[in-house]
């Protein structure tokens, strides 16, 4: 089983994760080749970094902005200094309707 099968407990839900497990999961994105995993399953890696973060919207930015340009330990440390965002709030301009992210929640 794979990491990302294991934080995804059920449609829609994640797990909070650790500065650690977010900084693999930025490692995992950014840095892809030679890991074994699919484009499904490295998309699916961003969306739980991101619904890990204040401003989930903001992390998704953060990370295809910079991608590789900075260390994925300072990339999370912007990532949780975002003031909060709730999603659902955002305009469709900021983030499309249809995006997972609206509606993804994590595990309480």
């Amino acid at each position: 089983m794979k990491m990302i099968q294991y934080y995804i407990c059920a449609p829609n839900m994640a797990q909070k994760l650790t500065r650690k497990e977010l900084a693999q999961l930025v490692e995992n994105v950014t840095h892809p080749k030679g890991k074994g995993f699919t484009s499904e399953e490295i998309n699916q890696q961003l969306l739980l970094f991101c619904i890990n973060c204040p401003d989930p919207a903001g992390a998704m930015d953060l990370v295809v902005e910079s991608m590789a340009a900075i260390n994925p330990e300072e990339l999370v440390d912007k990532a949780l200094a975002c003031a909060p965002r709730d999603v659902s709030t955002l305009s469709e301009s900021e983030l499309a309707l249809t995006h997972p992210l609206r509606h993804m929640k994590l595990d309480s």
